[in-house]
């Protein structure tokens, strides 16, 4: 009964997780914020992307994790020469803030199924989140080089969002 609840309540988090991260950002389209939120974002996609490998058997889910190992992996690289070029001052976050690693040990503690459940619900909240902030930046931001840093990207994760609502999860 726990594993039950804790899912619901996942579930429940996810689902603010997009208004919520549009909220922090809306009308405060800053550089030094976006770089934050996608640095973050990147890292988080990263770390559970891996777990997936590891603990997950449903093949969806691993070519899914494969996929934001590698784009996210690539992505960060770009947010850090964005960040550069547009402002030498802004700094990519090295590590995940406690929401994200609270996410990351969740993934962790689960098992079989309910891996698979937890996974793609975080991947599905996450980048419908990243969708919104990014495609946000990229119109209204206030710094060149990070507006084209995330249009280059938003299609990327527009791909990642749509492939993670396709996964089927068998219960």
């Amino acid at each position: 009964m726990p594993r039950i609840t804790t899912l619901i309540l996942a579930c429940f988090a996810g689902l603010l997780a997009p208004v919520l991260a549009h909220a922090q950002l809306a009308g405060t389209l800053s550089g030094p914020k976006f770089v934050e939120a996608a640095g973050i974002a990147d890292r988080f996609e990263i770390e559970a992307g891996r777990l997936a490998l590891e603990k997950s058997e449903n093949p969806q889910i691993k070519i899914l994790a494969t996929r934001l190992v590698a784009d996210h992996t690539h992505a960060l690289a770009e947010l850090k020469a964005a960040a550069a070029k547009a402002d030498g001052q802004i700094v990519v976050p090295s590590t995940l803030d406690p929401k994200h690693e609270a996410k990351i040990e969740q993934l962790k503690a689960a098992t079989g199924a309910d891996f698979d459940t937890l996974f793609v619900q975080l991947q599905t909240s996450a980048h419908d989140a990243a969708v919104g902030i990014f495609a946000s930046f990229a119109k209204d931001g206030d710094q060149t080089a990070l507006k084209e840093y995330a249009a280059r990207t938003l299609p990327m994760l527009e791909r990642h969002f749509e492939q993670v609502k396709q996964i089927q999860i068998k219960t």
